[in-house]
């Protein structure tokens, strides 16, 4: 998955483009909407880009396990682990950040979320019969609008970009652009999400195919549900 290549001038390889679309479409996004003060959430999804296999679209059974903590009421802590990393490719992926309300939403007035994801993985990332093992830093920005609807504003329909860094060693950067909707169940959510990453490149010659519209970039689909601990209803 994170096997070196040689680079390529710009602001990506193919080991990273490689990389990025499977651990940029890999989960669901953070930072949709506030968990609030004291409150615990755990959450899982699967799900990531999509592939074509005998003939179907099929998206990627990439699983995420993860926990949210709300510092304030427009603050939030997470972290989470990627077991199908572990399982498939030997590599151990996991990953911190935080969330930020930086408006709140007010009549048609949607509210605007950024957060900072920082990831690492490590062990068989390099090639050749008997690799020696490494380790591998990514950043993950993003930003999001959204906005609360139904009764209580239990649901929430979100949008915005979101990139994938790589700023040690080489820098290489790819982006994406996400659409997605939270369905609130009192303290449970489903989350539905597509991502269309790296829409402006051909992503004709990487294996697996992936589909998007007109060949350029990988469309991602996640599923995520989450429940909450402690904290208001």
């Amino acid at each position: 998955m994170l096997r070196s290549q040689p680079p390529v001038c710009g602001l990506r390889s193919p080991a990273f483009t490689l990389a990025a679309l499977v651990l940029a479409g890999c989960s669901t996004t953070h930072g949709i909407r506030p968990i609030g003060k004291g409150a615990v959430g755990v959450e899982a999804s699967l799900g990531g880009p999509i592939t074509e296999v005998f003939g179907l679209p099929i998206p990627l059974p990439l699983t995420t396990v993860g926990a949210t903590v709300g510092v304030t009421d427009t603050t939030d802590v997470h972290a989470a682990f990627h077991p199908t990393a572990a399982a498939m490719f030997a590599v151990g992926v996991g990953e911190v950040g935080a969330s930020q309300q930086l408006l709140a939403p007010a009549g048609a007035r949607p509210r605007i979320m950024a957060d900072l994801t920082l990831l690492g993985a490590g062990g068989d990332l390099e090639p050749g019969q008997a690799p020696s093992g490494g380790f591998r830093f990514f950043a993950q920005p993003t930003v999001l609008v959204s906005w609360d609807y139904g009764k209580a504003a239990q649901h929430t329909v979100y949008t915005g970009p979101t990139a994938f860094l790589a700023p040690a060693e080489e820098f290489h950067a790819l982006g994406a652009w996400v659409l997605g909707n939270r369905f609130g169940f009192g303290r449970s959510h489903l989350d539905l999400e597509l991502k269309w990453i790296d829409p402006w490149a051909s992503t004709t010659d990487l294996v697996p195919t992936y589909l998007s519209p007109g060949d350029l970039g990988a469309v991602s689909f996640q599923l995520g549900y989450g429940f909450r601990f402690g904290g208001a209803q």
